[in-house]
């Protein structure tokens, strides 16, 4: 399937049950991911290598969970 294919069905499907933003297929593979790294507890380097960055901090950045954890870190210790 083609990514602007795919990319048109997920706008559709999200635009049918009223979802404001800008969704498409890039969104699955980045939910996909980031639910690998916070559900399921798989090894940043693992994604790193999936995904082909460069860096764990790149994936990281990508996830958008780096902010989190460190968030979560911090609020462990009190």
């Amino acid at each position: 399937m083609l990514v602007s294919t795919l990319s048109q069905m997920v706008k559709k499907w999200c635009g049918d049950v009223g979802l404001r933003g800008n969704y498409g297929s890039h969104t699955l593979h980045e939910t996909w991911g980031y639910h690998q790294r916070t559900t399921y507890d798989r090894r940043t380097a693992l994604l790193t290598w999936v995904y082909g960055h460069a860096s764990e901090s790149q994936t990281l950045d990508y996830l958008c969970i780096q902010a989190d954890e460190i968030t979560e870190l911090y609020d462990s210790e009190l």
